[in-house]
């Protein structure tokens, strides 16, 4: 069993796939879901809602590989801990973990350089402007785009140790030696715009 957290758009057929936006099940409701366009792009039929945080999403020592892809800086910091923990939960022994988030470090040793207003959007947690038409409304409802925590190599090997994780190395694109992680990884997640993001492999 192979467990996708935060897949957005991308899905794996040897993965089961799971997104906590509440989109994903506005277009599931018959006739009305069809009816309205809220992202430029309709989430695939197989995507599953399940919020890590608040419960498992498989049964325990169940899932050979778990892979997270920028979705735990969406949690508050108490959320992320929790969802570590189950994640942990999850995975058989000796099962694999792979994530990412964004790099606080690199986007800081940045700063001089973006300045102010492109270093506060580069670490998304800030808002330009308002919801003014009834799409964005529903898109600032159901949507979870914005970051509310941020970290860096060393603070969320602290996370991962936390949570029981072991073997805690830095990872790059394609580089799992696992065939079924080739399905749902994509480049751009760990190197975007040119900000080497935070990628780890683990182990259970």
């Amino acid at each position: 069993m192979n467990i996708h957290i935060g897949c957005e758009h991308k899905i794996g057929k040897s993965w089961i796939n799971f997104d906590i936006s509440y989109v994903a099940v506005f277009e599931k409701i018959p006739i009305v879901g069809k009816c309205f366009k809220i992202n430029s792009k309709r989430y695939p039929e197989e995507v599953r809602y399940g919020d890590i945080s608040k419960t498992l999403l498989c049964d325990e020592n169940m899932a050979n590989n778990i892979y997270c892809s920028h979705a735990l800086e969406h949690m508050t910091l108490e959320d992320m801990q929790k969802s570590l923990k189950n994640i942990y939960r999850m995975l058989k022994p000796n099962g694999i973990f792979r994530l990412i988030v964004p790099d606080l470090r690199t986007r800081i040793d940045h700063y001089k350089k973006l300045g102010a207003d492109q270093f506060i959007e580069s670490i998304g947690m800030g808002k330009k402007r308002g919801n003014k038409n009834f799409i964005d409304r529903l898109r600032g409802l159901f949507g979870n785009s914005n970051h509310l925590w941020m970290y860096d190599e060393d603070s969320m090997r602290t996370y991962l140790k936390e949570a029981g994780f072991i073997k805690i190395e830095r990872c790059k694109y394609n580089d799992s030696g696992i065939d079924v992680f080739s399905e749902i990884e994509e480049e751009y997640r760990f190197v975007d715009n040119d900000f080497v993001e935070l990628a780890f492999q683990c182990t259970k």
